[in-house]
């Protein structure tokens, strides 16, 4: 028989996977709030690039965000796609059981 067939359990452990993935990013924000230090750090001379700095690592932080929303939305995606694919499947199962009781109960005689 030509077709697809889906492992839906695959599906769902990327689901995580990817959850877990934005786990590690969110430790990685972590690390990077740790890493910016006050204007005092810097001092005379570092103050006129000290901006500069602060503008690279809000970049980096918006990125950082919008990376774990990514792997939030595409994990969402995929665990839907899942459920989907099961659902399918389970509604195709129920329709082929109908099917064949009534092909049993016209073999049958019965109605």
């Amino acid at each position: 028989m030509a077709g697809y067939q889906v492992q839906t359990a695959k599906l769902y452990d990327y689901s995580r996977q990817l959850a877990g993935n934005k786990t590690a990013v969110a430790g990685v924000k972590g690390k990077v709030a740790q890493a910016d230090v006050g204007d005092e750090s810097w001092g005379i001379v570092g103050i006129l690039v000290k901006h500069m700095y602060t503008d690279m690592v809000n970049d980096l932080k918006d990125l950082l965000t919008a990376m774990e929303t990514g792997l939030q939305s595409a994990s969402d995606k995929i665990n839907r796609a899942g459920q989907f694919y099961d659902q399918t499947e389970e509604d195709h199962c129920r329709s082929w059981k109908d099917v064949m009781g009534q092909l049993d109960n016209l073999g049958s005689g019965r109605k």
